[in-house]
């Protein structure tokens, strides 16, 4: 996907495209008591969801999770790149919050800030494929993260039919109006401090194509991994 010059000009367009637009959307969500589950514990979950998959998920944060969860939010660990600029200026229209860094840039800082926010009462969530792929394959952050801070991955799989699909590294999915949206959680699972990160990373990455798959196949979506 091109960056834009102007993140900040371009996230007004489209926040104000994706308004209108994500009120027509059909949404359905499967084994929703697994994260009701997880906030009735307490303590905070990282969500994990693929890169491409990001603008439906913001129809479940804000028709869903707001209402279930007055009071609580999440913050995503969003790139310092311009990319990651204007994506941080979407995910704020719709009451995201936000944590910048990366694996090359700034991670350890964003890392110890993902820490003391789950700390502090928030869910955050980690794209584990971003922010320049490759596609579908798990960096090390999610599971790095849940090892110090004690919390549980949480891999949920999103899909939309029909969607627009975009020519860039992850083939990014936009939700065209009155399409069906589909929100899958997987099974939650710990990373305790003697586990081996990479055997960790491997399972996030396992469990995350497996709920991507089935969502997909619930909503008829062609399966192109």
């Amino acid at each position: 996907m091109r960056v834009p010059i102007y993140p900040h000009i371009t996230a007004r367009l489209l926040g104000g495209l994706l308004g209108p637009w994500d009120s027509t959307y059909r949404m359905r969500v499967w084994n929703r008591e697994v994260e009701e589950g997880l906030k009735r514990g307490g303590g905070g979950i990282i969500y994990v969801f693929w890169h491409n998959r990001l603008l439906p998920l913001i129809t479940y944060y804000r028709r869903a999770y707001i209402s279930r969860f007055p009071g609580d939010g999440v913050d995503v660990l969003v790139s310092r790149s311009k990319a990651g600029e204007l994506m941080s200026r979407v995910l704020h229209r719709y009451h995201f919050g936000t944590v910048r860094g990366s694996s090359s840039r700034g991670g350890r800082e964003a890392m110890l800030e993902m820490a003391r926010r789950l700390r502090g009462g928030r869910d955050v969530a980690i794209i584990p494929d971003g922010p320049r792929g490759p596609r579908y394959v798990a960096k090390m952050g999610a599971v790095a993260l849940a090892r110090v801070s004690a919390v549980p991955i949480l891999p949920v799989g999103v899909s939309a039919r029909p969607a627009v699909r975009f020519n860039s590294w992850d083939r990014f999915m936009l939700p065209i109006p009155f399409a069906r949206v589909g929100i899958l959680f997987g099974e939650p699972f710990y990373v305790s401090k003697g586990d081996d990160l990479e055997e960790a990373r491997l399972r996030l990455e396992k469990d995350l194509m497996e709920v991507t798959r089935r969502v997909d196949e619930k909503l008829g979506v062609r399966i192109d991994y």
